[in-house]
């Protein structure tokens, strides 16, 4: 049954911390979970490297690419070694970071396409529950 109410109890305080509040769908149980979305200031953290990224081809084949490029560029003979090391480090942490953000969004919206895809099954399920058959 979609009879259930589901809710969120809080104070008067916590009210106005709350930048966004959303009833999700329901996947495993018959009560939706209720996301909470508080305002303030999200910390920064050090970038550190994500290492799930090292079995993607994709990843190895861009670093690559991306090293022969900075190894022509940047030639031993013109700086110290010390000096090419960091700047090498610098040059692979943006190309990272870069390739991580694409990959990050890419992924969200496909999930965001599934989310939306699953929420329009069931509002179809909720009107004619005796359909089996959902397109």
């Amino acid at each position: 049954s979609w009879s259930r109410i589901d809710m969120i109890w809080m104070s008067a305080d916590l009210l106005f911390n709350t930048q966004d509040t959303e009833i999700e769908t329901s996947i495993w149980a018959d009560h939706n979970p209720i996301t909470v979305v508080w305002k303030g200031q999200r910390k920064r953290s050090r970038w550190t490297l994500n290492n799930t990224i090292l079995k993607e081809e994709n990843f190895k084949l861009k670093m690559e690419k991306e090293l022969i490029f900075f190894f022509k560029e940047n030639k031993k003979e013109d700086t110290s070694l010390q000096n090419l090391w960091d700047t090498m480090t610098a040059y692979t942490r943006g190309v990272i970071i870069d390739y991580t953000r694409k990959r990050n969004i890419k992924q969200k919206k496909a999930f965001s396409l599934l989310k939306e895809d699953y929420k329009r099954l069931e509002k179809e399920l909720q009107e004619s529950p005796q359909k089996r058959t959902l397109k």
